[in-house]
């Protein structure tokens, strides 16, 4: 079979996989949401805040060297675990003893009860990350996929009934450490892999010389992925940053929902022809043309129906979420564009490439973020659409530089795109707000939306559309896959 048609098979049980988890992950999310108020969310994602940056030294540090090293060795597993292990232990003392200052960073002092006890996890996370790489790097997504259905709804059993009960945030925690303690269960199960007492110290050098700069940029992705609900929590507070990462995470679910099982197949199906460069040039402007057919009308369907999904989905206590899902999903439909392009990097063995983009994004995103605050969370929201569009310019002109991908490419996979889905954005704005005796409800404007822009996409990007059919009909390993261009 070829590399993309393994590739296709494994992201079909990946895909399977996220939107069975992001099926019931939702739905534990939004019952959680009308129970509990937008306080209480923010004071767990303060806690995060810190629990998210330790989980990026295993999870996109060596991990990552892991699944990129050719060989299938026992030792470079046996490696990684025991360095993963060991830093979770810093870790974790070191977040038990800076409680106190983060909860005097946010300004609310039941930030500090909460991170003790989510330290828990830091261990736990630790562990699965080796087993979680090892089934990546093989292709093992079918096995991925019952893991991740069964650790998804495990918080839910938990979070849900305590919530019912009044236990308020303390039920998102308990949830939380449901999850990760079940998910290290199951890993623990099917995985055949188990660590020995030993540690080649050659090999872990050569693990940690990659897994340095995949590190350094897992660390500017974190900081990346959360300076924003820092800046917030710091100056609105916990409410706000509650209202705001919470309509984040609605976004990301979304958008998770189709694109999140891409990556981790890519970064594998990359690593495997890291030395075939206009392979994987060809390889990355398809990907980026066919997320960019989806990412776009997702993104400005949500702005226009802004409104309507967060009174449905959150209701009216959740005064503002609206707005924070519309612009907030317009800024992730244009970051989901570049959105493989750290994989690529990764996978050709030149993590530097995203760490010095990302690097040089942070420096822009600090001063506009603490300008933008100032005025509120609106001028905030609008910052980061407009941040956005410049960090998508920036990936663009570095891929033009490393990998010789000319800017005009993604112009070309982007322009029917973002045509189509502006037109149909309009088309569903206007039908959600027409005139009472044209009114036709945001159901039904969402369904015209979806109709005219397929419509627009079959027309505009039909040979696309056939060539991406061409790839996506693999079935199963016995069959050949279609091949991509070559450059």
């Amino acid at each position: 079979m070829s590399l993309l048609g393994t590739a296709v098979h494994a992201f079909k049980w990946s895909l399977l996989g996220e939107a069975a988890s992001r099926l019931v992950g939702p739905l534990v999310f939004i019952i959680l949401a009308r129970v509990l108020a937008p306080q209480d969310f923010g004071v767990v994602a303060a806690a995060t805040v810190a629990i998210s940056f330790s989980e990026v030294f295993w999870f996109n540090g060596l991990s990552r060297a892991l699944i990129q090293h050719p060989d299938d060795n026992p030792a470079a597993a046996d490696a990684v675990f025991w360095i993963n292990l060991a830093l979770a232990a810093v870790l974790a003392v070191a977040l038990l003893l800076a409680a106190p200052a983060l909860a005097w960073f946010f300004g609310d002092p039941r930030v500090a009860d909460v991170l003790r006890w989510l330290c828990l996890q830091i261990p736990l996370a630790a562990a699965c990350s080796v087993m979680t790489a090892l089934m990546q790097k093989r292709f093992q997504f079918a096995r991925l996929f019952w893991i991740r259905i069964a650790s998804t709804a495990g918080p839910g059993l938990a979070s849900i009934p305590l919530a019912l009960s009044g236990w308020g945030y303390w039920a998102l925690v308990a949830g939380v450490l449901v999850g990760q303690m079940l998910q290290l269960l199951l890993l623990w199960h099917f995985s055949q892999w188990r660590p020995r007492a030993r540690i080649d110290r050659a090999l872990s050098a050569d693990l940690l010389r990659f897994g340095r700069w995949s590190l350094l940029s897992g660390l500017l992705g974190w900081l990346y992925g959360w300076l924003d609900a820092i800046v917030v929590g710091h100056f609105l507070g916990s409410e706000e940053m509650g209202l705001y990462r919470t309509g984040n995470t609605f976004v990301t679910v979304v958008f998770g929902m189709v694109f999140a099982p891409l990556m981790p197949v890519l970064f594998s199906l990359f690593s495997r022809a890291q030395h075939d460069v206009p392979r994987l040039r060809e390889a990355l402007i398809t990907v980026a043309h066919a997320i960019a057919l989806l990412a776009l009308p997702i993104g400005m369907g949500l702005y226009a129906l802004r409104e309507d999904v967060g009174a449905v989905v959150f209701g009216a206590q959740w005064t503002g979420v609206g707005t924070v899902i519309g612009l907030l999903a317009i800024s992730h439909a244009i970051g989901w564009i570049a959105g493989a392009n750290g994989e690529l990097y990764r996978a050709v063995g030149k993590p530097y490439v995203e760490t010095f983009t990302m690097a040089l994004m942070i420096v822009v995103y600090v001063p506009v973020y603490l300008f933008a605050i100032r005025s509120g969370l609106q001028a905030f929201l609008d910052a980061r659409v407009a941040l956005s569009a410049l960090a998508l310019l920036a990936h663009v002109v570095v891929s033009w530089r490393v990998i010789d991908i000319e800017p005009r490419r993604w112009v070309r996979s982007c322009v029917w795109a973002g045509t189509a889905a502006g037109v149909a954005a309009l088309l569903v704005r206007w039908l959600d707000r027409a005139p009472e005796g044209l009114a036709s409800g945001p159901l039904l404007a969402a369904m015209a939306g979806v109709l005219a822009y397929g419509a627009m996409i079959l027309l505009l990007e039909f040979s696309f559309l056939q060539r991406l059919w061409s790839i996506l009909r693999t079935r199963s390993p016995a069959q050949p896959a279609a091949e991509l261009p070559r450059g």
